[in-house]
């Protein structure tokens, strides 16, 4: 029975030491499917490897986007081209001004039609007719002095077009009446009458 005793402590040990002898790391191993075959799971050369992939890779993903983004500019150009409106002249952009303030005009809006003819006056500032359709705006927001300047300022501008003279010495006559300038108003529609006759 002691035998037997003896013998069950022996083999206990001989497991023991066997099971010691054994090492045990505390890293585990984890299979990188970027890594080379010959690259050690744990080394700094793993981390290198492992990081170079990751950068690799995001290099490719933006590269896709920004080709994407670059295709979608590119089919978005195309169908501006085909599709929008030719881009209008200064001469279309400056008659179109034009016609809006008149509907301001007609509704009273005076502040907003004179905003529209400054930009208008900006695009060309040498558009004789523009300096009439202000100096009548100026004329409905009773300030009659400086509707006056406007129109003497566009028949210094007339030389081309002599058919405005008439229309511009008319609305001076007027201002020139609405303040109390009766003389000078009748000089105005004398030259009125003048450039009516040429015509």
């Amino acid at each position: 029975m002691v035998a037997k005793n003896i013998w069950s402590v022996l083999i206990g040990l001989s497991i023991l030491t066997a099971c010691q002898s054994i090492p045990v790391s505390n890293d585990l191993a984890v299979t990188d499917p970027h890594l080379p075959e010959d690259v050690e799971p744990g080394s700094s050369t793993q981390s290198l490897a492992t990081s170079s992939a990751k950068n690799d890779q995001t290099a490719k993903d933006a590269g896709e986007v920004s080709q994407s983004s670059a295709e979608s500019k590119s089919a978005n150009e195309l169908t501006d081209a085909k599709e929008g409106l030719p881009v209008p002249t200064p001469e279309q952009v400056v008659t179109r001004l034009q016609l809006d303030a008149l509907q301001l005009q007609s509704e009273g809006r005076w502040q907003e039609a004179e905003v529209v003819l400054e930009r208008a006056m900006r695009i060309d500032a040498e558009k004789v007719d523009l300096y009439h359709q202000m100096a009548t705006v100026r004329m409905g927001q009773q300030r009659f002095a400086e509707a006056e300047q406007i129109a003497l300022k566009g028949l210094t501008l007339t030389d081309k077009t002599p058919k405005y003279k008439a229309s511009l010495w008319e609305v001076i006559g007027q201002c020139r009446s609405a303040m109390g300038d009766v003389d000078g108003a009748r000089k105005a529609r004398s030259e009125m009458l003048k450039w009516m006759d040429d015509e």
